[in-house]
């Protein structure tokens, strides 16, 4: 715009310019309310100032469909935004046999699946998925949990649960054992075994470990619990784990035995899977997670060994403790897998 010119009017207003546009405006249809002539949809549009076109242009308005208030019709830049701010028009709507026109444009309807095609599937949240459902939104919304794993050679625990359960008496179960390290590795690292309150804003420090396991039903997961599992030895904790189990598979757990757990073993390696990095049981603050043993290649004494490998994962609330404590715990538990004689210096 030409210096000292006046917001909204025309930059410059000469006879000739207004011939012009008398030259090639003709009525076409606009806002309701206005009584100037609009722009042709062919030609020239009456607009002089090159600020009225650029502020069209930013906000979107074709020149074309404005009525201009200024003399012969001429688009200033009032027009523009009082057009801007305008609510768009109703598209007039006419049916057809293909389908609904807008505005000219004809766009298909919408039709029932063709036969052979499933209508969508609804399925309720409620019972025992509702549940879960809610708990795990809620350890979401609530925990800031993290993750870390490390790869474990599982070959000598492999190898003394065999010498075990060949010396007679109960079988003892792969899960008892990790469940025998992980109450030996909390009481280590206790930070772990705990929960916020966050009303009081303090982390409250459980002193008995009420083992959860996750435990995959017809129902849906659930995770009974193993009351104070730190004092349980592995041949009592196979015998709890196969009682719960059991329970889980009929329905009759109480729901006693579904609440009150201080920490979580979950053994996804049963479905066939190496990691996962699973959701908090809310209110506890870490989970232990244990995947698959499968043979890998591993370097041993020196030397490239087939061995037993098992990934371990913690997910643990960040607001309990920090990397340090997770990582030491996770680390002593694979010192645990790995060389199971560690164990004896907690007995």
């Amino acid at each position: 715009p030409a210096p000292g010119a006046v917001t909204g009017a025309p930059v410059a207003s000469t006879a000739s310019a207004a011939e012009a546009v008398r030259a090639v405006s003709v009525p076409v249809d606009g806002p309701a309310g206005a009584s100037a002539p609009a722009a042709p949809l062919d030609g020239p549009v009456p607009v002089i100032s090159p600020l009225v076109r650029k502020l069209a242009r930013e906000r979107g308005l074709d020149l074309r469909q404005l009525r201009g208030s200024g003399p012969d019709g001429l688009i200033l830049r009032v027009d523009v935004e009082r057009a801007s701010t305008a609510p768009a028009p109703s598209p007039e709507l006419t049916h057809t046999a293909s389908g609904v026109t807008v505005s000219g444009h004809t766009a298909p309807t919408h039709t029932a699946p063709a036969s052979g095609q499933g209508a969508e599937e609804r399925v309720p949240l409620r019972g025992v998925r509702g549940a879960v459902a809610e708990k795990l939104s809620r350890s979401r919304r609530e925990i800031p949990d993290a993750t870390c794993w490390v790869d474990a050679d599982a070959t000598e625990l492999m190898a003394a649960r065999a010498a075990m359960n060949a010396a007679g008496g109960p079988k003892i179960s792969l899960l008892a054992l990790l469940a025998r390290i992980c109450t030996a590795a909390l009481a280590r690292y206790p930070e772990l075994n705990s929960r916020v309150d966050q009303e009081a804003r303090e982390i409250v420090r459980l002193p008995a470990v009420h083992l959860g396991f996750a435990a995959q039903t017809e129902r849906g997961l659930v995770v009974p619990v193993v009351r104070d599992a730190h004092g349980r030895s592995a041949e009592s904790l196979t015998a709890e784990f196969a009682r719960l189990t059991e329970a889980a598979r009929t329905g009759s757990l109480s729901p006693a035995q579904l609440t009150g757990g201080t920490f979580t073993l979950n053994n996804y390696g049963v479905f066939g899977v190496d990691g996962s990095t699973p959701i908090i049981n809310h209110p506890e603050a870490a989970m232990l997670g244990v995947g698959r043993i499968v043979p890998k290649p591993w370097v041993h004494q020196g030397e490239l060994a087939v061995r037993q490998v098992v990934q371990l994962s913690l997910t643990f609330d960040h607001r309990v403790c920090d990397g340090g404590t997770a990582g030491g715990f996770l680390r002593y538990v694979a010192d645990c897998v790995e060389h199971p004689a560690v164990l004896l210096r907690t007995l």
